[in-house]
């Protein structure tokens, strides 16, 4: 059998380690191309995590309407860390410091899981800057994106300590395990499966010869697992029971989902064509990685590890993934579950291709690929996040002709669906109250209404349009809007829908502040 080295005098080889961190240092740079990194979500956690600072402080205004949920959610990570960061910078710079956070937490982690795995294959850890800004990162899935950070964690840590069988090696692994877990629970859940499978795996192939000592074994490993986990496990229970998600049978077609697939759709964000053309050649990496590795088997010696995990265990996982993907509706639990399960299916993948058994001048090809892919990718994002940008910093800055401690109604007559949840770039940096809090309102995340907050009203309204300002029936305190905030096409003003609205702004408000483009209008209550 001829022997195909994976070290020497490559170019690569010798030199991964610094081209991989300068990678990450652009990937880091690319951050700072905006003042904001404008999302569909992301303005409302950087809000929230404000309202959360506040309400640690003790501020009675914001503890009129806003309290934390006391159910152990799995939504807090990103809170937590903005919340911090929030003490000491200003919105956009907290913002940034949860993302590089990210950035480089993603990057390190996969590095290290794939130096647990296959530390000759070091290089392909660069398939992870691709993944690092999908789509559901650009939506504003903040908790989800950083589970992994902790699932390439956990999995690399007991891989390399599996052996000692310490207390110390199950206190961590359990304390990596409550980080998963509120980071998100469907990668949470995930990880227990993947560590189950890789215990199951260890002891099926350890040289004993005695079936009923290695069941035992078994047993007492997979107990000791299930005990590590059982702090997540016993908070995951008090969630389900305390949060109801909504019903759904809504799913995808079937034809789409395989599309989806071909066309690395966790990649797309914005422009599906134009982004398809460089995240289908992702999929053909992907592909050719697991042909090549296949026809190669027999020639390639295999010297880094006896524990070849990649080749059998971590298939379970990515064909449960792909089950769940065409069967769940996408709407289930907290929405959007075909996309989440689709990215978690390509982390599963990439790992997989990572430490296949590659001679190294192949390796390198896929190497130069994905790299430029990264960097192709990016220059495409830019634009239409510039853009974005814009109208983040315009929102941001016209809070200052808004008083602190004030009631808002925002009206959303943006064109650009990313742009939902834009006026809460008003309170990333004031103590107002935003009456678009969407995740006040779900209960899955950490700030909920505060049970006898006041009921708000519009003058002697208390709905605009057909929808409820906000009502709390076990409250009799009532409270006004003080300011109407209008952003994006203003001309749809005009259109007969918003002759409710007009109406109430010609009698009892007047105009504080339009920005130069009409983008924004910001009305005040009269005296």
């Amino acid at each position: 059998m001829s022997t195909i080295k994976k070290k020497g005098s490559n170019f690569l080889w010798k030199n991964e380690k610094i081209i991989f961190y300068s990678i990450l240092l652009i990937n880091i740079a690319f951050l700072f191309a905006t003042r904001f990194y404008p999302s569909m979500d992301g303005p409302a956690h950087l809000y929230n995590s404000n309202l959360i600072k506040h309400l640690l402080l003790k501020d009675d205004f914001i503890r009129e309407f806003y309290q934390i949920n006391t159910i152990p959610i799995p939504n807090w990570t990103s809170h937590f860390i903005l919340s911090f960061s929030h003490l000491f910078f200003p919105g956009w710079l907290a913002e940034k410091f949860l993302l590089i956070f990210y950035v480089c937490g993603l990057a390190i982690s996969f590095r290290l899981l794939i130096k647990s795995l296959k530390p000759g294959n070091l290089a392909l850890s660069v398939f992870i800057f691709p993944f690092i800004y999908s789509y559901l990162f650009h939506l504003g899935f903040y908790n989800y994106s950083l589970s992994f950070i902790f699932f390439f964690l956990t999995l690399s840590f007991w891989l390399n300590n599996y052996k000692t069988n310490q207390l110390s090696m199950y206190l961590i692994t359990g304390t990596l395990l409550l980080a998963t877990y509120f980071s998100n629970i469907l990668t949470f859940g995930f990880l227990g499966v993947t560590l189950g499978c890789v215990v199951i795996y260890i002891e099926l192939k350890s040289d004993s010869r005695d079936i009923k000592q290695m069941i035992l074994r078994l047993v007492k490993q997979l107990g000791l697992l299930a005990v590590s986990a059982l702090p997540s496990l016993i908070l995951m229970f008090v969630f389900f029971q305390g949060i109801t998600f909504p019903h759904s049978t809504q799913k995808n077609d079937i034809n789409e989902l395989i599309q989806w697939i071909y066309d690395v759709r966790p990649l797309i964000i914005y422009l599906y064509q134009e982004e398809a053309v460089y995240t289908q050649l992702i999929f053909y990496v992907l592909l050719s990685v697991f042909f090549i590795s296949l026809i190669l088997s027999n020639k390639v010696e295999i010297k880094d590890k006896p524990l070849n995990l990649n080749q059998v265990i971590l298939w379970f996982p990515v064909c449960l993934t792909l089950v769940l993907y065409f069967v769940l509706p996408n709407d289930s639990n907290a929405g959007m579950m075909s996309d989440r399960l689709g990215l978690l299916f390509f982390i599963y993948l990439i790992i997989i291709a990572s430490s296949r058994n590659l001679p190294v001048k192949i390796m390198s090809i896929f190497y130069v690929i994905i790299i430029f892919l990264n960097f192709s990718l990016l220059i495409k994002y830019n634009t239409t996040l510039s853009n974005l940008d814009k109208d983040a910093v315009m929102i941001s800055e016209s809070a200052k002709y808004i008083e602190k401690n004030k009631v808002v109604l925002p009206i959303n007559l943006s064109d650009n669906w990313l742009e939902t949840h834009f006026s809460n770039y008003l309170g990333v940096d004031k103590t107002v109250v935003i009456l678009d809090n969407y995740e006040a309102e779900v209960g899955w995340f950490p700030i909920i209404w505060n049970s006898n907050s006041p009921s708000i009203l519009l003058g002697e309204r208390n709905s605009l349009n057909g929808q409820t300002i906000h009502e709390n029936k076990n409250s009799n305190i009532k409270r006004q809007v003080d300011y109407i905030f209008l952003y994006g096409n203003i001309s749809k003003r005009e259109d007969n829908t918003w002759k409710e609205l007009n109406e109430i702004i010609a009698s009892e408000f007047k105009l504080e502040y339009e920005s130069e483009n009409k983008y924004i209008q910001l009305y005040k209550k009269n005296l």
